[in-house]
């Protein structure tokens, strides 16, 4: 509880699809734990990998394409129980960071619900809060030594859909984009919440066009400001950076501005055990 944020902001199992794109866009969450409404007890979470697979991205698509014909304004009105994870794994108010990240890791996620006795939730700890605890405990690494090395990337041309499908593929959040091999931007699984959850596109939900604008370039949506890091830069230097830019990953490049790797904020969970971290 001396990382977790509280109060934390749920929904219930009739909340639409929408207004949880909308409250994710707003306010900037990656997840948003589901409750009954009665009881207030934990049924489910939802993520923007979630809503990045049913909005086009992964098996969930499917909902749309035969519960509603293909009807993505149908679709986005629907409850989030039927694309929430059900009973996501959670932690004890009492519990360590350590105990924390052991079930962040045997879990793969990248949040866990702080419950009481009654499966309340009381608040929620993410990879991001867990910055502040690997900062300065990690003297004398290098990103090298933590970062993920083989990069999957796509090329800048890249279509909304087709990078949605590629990050439900995958499994992954971030996809970065290269033009004639010079990294150029980044899409994520957020981006696209962002673009669904503005005024524009949910215009075009409601006309029905909105598979032609799922072509649109991902490169329109992601970032072009790149924030990145030198592979052989401390890991205290990075958790500075990521925290002051407000940052999940960053681009690892190297002398010549190429691409060699990405560290994201599961990859620190890699100190844990390490003699660096006390």
């Amino acid at each position: 509880m001396t990382i977790a944020k509280c109060p934390v902001i749920t929904a219930s199992l009739a909340t639409s699809v929408y207004d949880i794109v909308h409250i994710m866009a707003q306010e900037g969450f990656r997840r948003i734990p589901i409750v009954e409404p009665r009881t207030k007890a934990l049924q489910g979470i939802v993520t923007s990998t979630d809503i990045v697979d049913y909005l086009g991205g992964g098996k969930n698509f499917e909902i749309i394409e035969q519960k509603f014909d293909g009807s993505f304004f149908k679709a986005i009105n629907e409850p989030v129980k039927s694309i929430m994870r059900p009973n996501p794994p959670t932690i004890e108010k009492a519990a360590t960071i350590s105990r924390t990240i052991e079930l962040m890791k045997q879990h793969g996620v990248g949040g866990l619900p702080v419950v009481d006795s009654a499966n309340r939730v009381q608040a929620i700890v993410t990879e991001r809060d867990m910055l502040s605890v690997f900062q300065g405990k990690a003297r004398g690494v290098n990103v090298a030594a933590l970062m993920t090395e083989k990069v999957v990337t796509a090329d800048s041309g890249i279509t909304i859909i087709e990078a949605e499908k590629q990050m439900v593929k995958k499994s992954f959040r971030r996809l970065p984009l290269v033009s004639q091999g010079k990294l150029v931007g980044i899409v994520t699984a957020m981006d696209v919440v962002r673009f669904f959850g503005s005024g524009e596109v949910f215009q075009h939900l409601r006309s029905g066009t909105i598979l032609q604008v799922l072509q649109t370039p991902a490169l329109q949506i992601g970032t072009k400001k790149l924030v990145t890091i030198h592979p052989n830069a401390k890991v205290d230097e990075a958790t500075r950076t990521m925290k002051e830019k407000s940052v999940g990953a960053l681009l690892v490049v190297d002398d010549d501005e190429k691409l060699v790797g990405i560290l994201t904020e599961r990859d620190f969970f890699k100190l844990v055990g390490k003699r660096a971290v006390s």
